[in-house]
């Protein structure tokens, strides 16, 4: 308990009072009644006043916050007592990962009702949190005092990746404003199993391809080309080790992936197609075999919401292999990843042979812009080596186009869209 600023004021008001009865030579006793009468007040307040500790607090416990989001938390408070009380209630997040915007947390309750406090939160971080107390602040009835109490009431909140632009992209897909102005679809012909069309045979095609019968009548070779089968499984392989832990306009690059991943998924089950998950560092951290529907979305959601970046060196042969042996049938596979050295380029290459054996791989890369601006660097120095640095990015986009691995290297706040768009030009 402490007393209130009105209380402190008052006696401040005693002071004046002290002055102006100075020359009556009364002041030391008219003081001395006004502070005694101030403190019967400040004794009667408190008996009348209840304790803080006898309020019934209930919280809500089904919140899912957003990342990167500005969420509403609430939890209500109900008065048992007799009396019109003003109360005010805190919550205790940790304000190290979120931004607290505080509203709607001081109100008065009449007797018998509940009333709702809530406040505004925006989470640095995904992961799970717990909120451990609620402190609640309760004036006096004569406004002379407050009483305190803290309620231990832990609650666990999970911090999932930010969805608020899946329905924008949903809007954006059903308007064809997707696919860029101009670019044409990508068909993987061979790649898959429903039978697209005929056409002459040319050099370096598959001999399994040739239709004989068709070949005998035209008395020239005739291959079949191939489709992808609907139902087609997508798996999104996110990379969650040293190069994807750096920031990028104050986000990290793995939460970029991460939203990417997600929003890809929804594009995915929307067309009809299944979508997996494949999360990895120096191992595979979380496996997610193709599927659809809300409950498989959640099943996602639940997997990225707590994966945090790491500064270990990503090991993509153990990746690339599980991913073989887990998934049989042949699928397209996103990756999501990123590289800082020649070293760490150089591993990604030596390994997506491997995978490109036995599925479609596409690698989406996110845009160093810091090291573009170096290039322009007033010190030679810095430019040299930054345009080293440009050198063995673009070595290593060339090598992939050698091999025929498609690859995206964007800005960070188009990395969703441009993944969108490279699915949508493989599957039209």
């Amino acid at each position: 308990m402490s007393v209130s600023k009105r209380f402190v004021l008052l006696i401040v008001l005693g002071i004046p009072l002290l002055l102006l009865l100075i020359p009556t030579g009364f002041s030391a006793i008219a003081f001395l009644l006004y502070n005694i009468a101030l403190f019967g007040l400040l004794l009667i307040d408190n008996l009348l006043t209840p304790n803080a500790k006898d309020f019934q607090i209930k919280r809500n416990d089904d919140y899912k916050l957003s990342h990167y989001a500005l969420n509403q938390i609430s939890f209500g408070i109900y008065n048992p007592h007799p009396y019109l009380l003003q109360v005010e209630a805190k919550d205790s997040p940790s304000h190290r990962h979120f931004a607290i915007s505080d509203h709607n947390l001081v109100h008065s309750i009449a007797p018998g009702e509940e009333k709702n406090f809530s406040y505004g939160v925006t989470p640095s971080k995904r992961g799970a949190f717990t909120f451990t107390q609620i402190h609640v602040k309760l004036r006096g009835l004569l406004g002379l005092i407050v009483k305190y109490h803290i309620y231990n009431y832990p609650i666990e909140f999970k911090v999932y990746p930010n969805l608020k632009d899946l329905q924008r992209f949903r809007i954006m897909m059903q308007r064809n404003h997707l696919l860029p102005q101009g670019d044409k679809p990508i068909r993987m012909f061979g790649s898959g199993t429903e039978f697209e069309s005929l056409r002459t045979y040319v050099e370096g095609d598959d001999y399994r391809k040739i239709n004989w019968p068709v070949s005998a009548r035209e008395m020239k070779l005739i291959v079949n080309d191939y489709q992808l089968e609907k139902n087609q499984p997508v798996f999104l392989m996110i990379d969650g080790g040293r190069p994807m832990s750096y920031n990028v306009k104050g986000y990290k690059k793995l939460d970029y992936a991460i939203n990417a991943a997600l929003v890809l998924s929804d594009v995915v089950n929307q067309k009809g197609d299944q979508s997996g998950l494949l999360v990895f560092d120096k191992e595979v951290k979380s496996l997610i075999m193709p599927g659809k529907g809300a409950n498989h979305r959640n099943h996602l959601m639940e997997a990225l919401y707590h994966i945090q970046e790491t500064r270990d060196t990503s090991n993509y042969g153990e990746a690339f292999r599980t991913l073989c042996q887990r998934q049989k049938r042949r699928s397209l596979v996103f990756i999501f990843t990123d590289f800082e050295t020649l070293e760490e380029a150089q591993e990604l290459y030596a390994h997506i042979e491997h995978l490109k054996r036995r599925h479609f791989p596409i690698v989406i890369f996110m845009k160093n812009e810091e090291l573009i601006g170096l290039t322009s660097n007033e010190d030679p120095y810095i430019q040299e080596v930054a345009n080293d640095y440009l050198n063995e990015r673009r070595q290593l986009f060339r090598r992939l186009n050698a091999m025929s691995v498609p690859n995206v290297e964007t800005a960070a706040e188009t990395f969703s869209v441009s993944a969108v768009n490279k699915y949508l030009a493989l599957r039209r």
